[in-house]
């Protein structure tokens, strides 16, 4: 499954950014990429990622542009403490935020998100920044 993802994803990229610096970013083009890895990433919802995190799904709102991954996080407790949210938006920003298809979206007016659940229902929402950078807020 991981391999089909890569597959699609380099793919996606090459839908989404073109072949040249030159050429403008097109949402239209960016949307149909990002359908395609939401397509292929449907298979792997329930799917544990590590050893500590799930995939819950990811949502596409083309009209709104926006990208959003829902993720169950079960670590205990007890790692639930000192600097975990960070941790977290640390991952998030090398994971998507930096990757050029990501990137390129966020930085023509595309949110890419995350809702990461804790085992104790705390929930903190991940998002991207231009320039691929990452940031977090715990949601109330």
């Amino acid at each position: 499954m991981r391999a089909a993802w890569l597959a699609t994803m380099v793919a996606a990229a090459g839908l989404a950014v073109g072949t040249t610096a030159a050429r403008a970013f097109d949402d239209a083009q960016f949307c149909v990429a990002v359908k395609e890895f939401v397509r292929s990433a449907a298979g792997d919802v329930g799917t544990w990622t590590d050893r500590l995190t799930r995939n819950d799904g990811v949502e596409i709102g083309c009209d709104r542009k926006l990208v959003h991954f829902k993720r169950y996080y079960g670590a205990p407790t007890s790692a639930l403490r000192d600097g975990w949210r960070e941790r977290q938006a640390e991952s998030w920003e090398s994971t998507y935020c930096k990757r050029s298809i990501w990137r390129e979206g966020v930085d023509n007016g595309w949110i890419v998100s995350a809702t990461v659940t804790t085992v104790t229902g705390e929930r903190v929402w991940l998002a991207c920044l231009p320039g691929g950078r990452g940031f977090h807020r715990v949601i109330p």
